[in-house]
């Protein structure tokens, strides 16, 4: 007796396990691998960017708060000398007071001068500025170190479901795997989509 053939699969199993959605699959999957892949890639290189600036910048600041630190002591070295002769030597009182900076001489006329608390800020603003801008390429670097986290998470999301794809288009047509593989890979394309658009269009 002739053996009867088995029968195809049919209805959703068939659908699922077609070469044409296994096919459209594999295909989304490589396009949005290689976008996450190239998108994180991209962060990496404004994470890296941001804090080689932030270096530069805090450098700046570390010295300008050195040479900060010299002009403070400058102007007390001479503060001194014009506190002690400004009544016995007044001639050399004013040798003294001619190599004041700018802020001494502006904290001078001030009620709590001289050395009040804004000639500290004065003669730090511009080491403080530099600190502040490095603080930001810092947090620059930090968001972009995440960002690119998040787009190597949905990169590993995408291939994981191409690889199922790629795995149930070779399986045998009757092969219960192949909907298996093609329905968790249906899931991984649409977890990963999710994540991927809140991430690119969050940027």
């Amino acid at each position: 007796m002739a053996e009867t053939p088995r029968a195809g699969r049919s209805g959703l199993g068939a659908a699922l396990g077609s070469e044409v959605l296994l096919g459209t699959l594999v295909a989304l999957l490589s396009v949005l691998t290689a976008w996450s892949s190239y998108l994180g890639s991209l962060a990496d290189s404004v994470e890296g960017d941001a804090n080689v600036e932030g270096q530069k910048v805090l450098s700046l600041s570390n010295t300008e708060y050195l040479t900060a630190n010299q002009d403070v002591i400058q102007d007390y070295t001479m503060y001194d000398g014009f506190f002690v002769f400004q009544d016995s030597d007044p001639e050399r009182a004013a040798y003294y007071e001619s190599n004041f900076s700018d802020e001494l001489f502006d904290s001078m006329d001030r009620l709590d001068g001289p050395f009040d608390e804004a000639y500290y800020d004065d003669m730090y603003a511009l080491a403080d500025g530099y600190y502040d801008e490095a603080i930001l390429k810092f947090e620059e670097a930090r968001a972009a170190g995440e960002r690119a986290d998040r787009y190597h998470s949905v990169l590993l999301t995408f291939a994981v479901g191409l690889a199922l794809a790629a795995w149930a288009s070779v399986v045998r047509s009757e092969s219960r795997l192949r909907p298996l593989f093609a329905i968790i890979s249906l899931a991984t394309l649409a977890f990963g989509l999710v994540n991927f658009l809140g991430l690119y269009l969050g940027s």
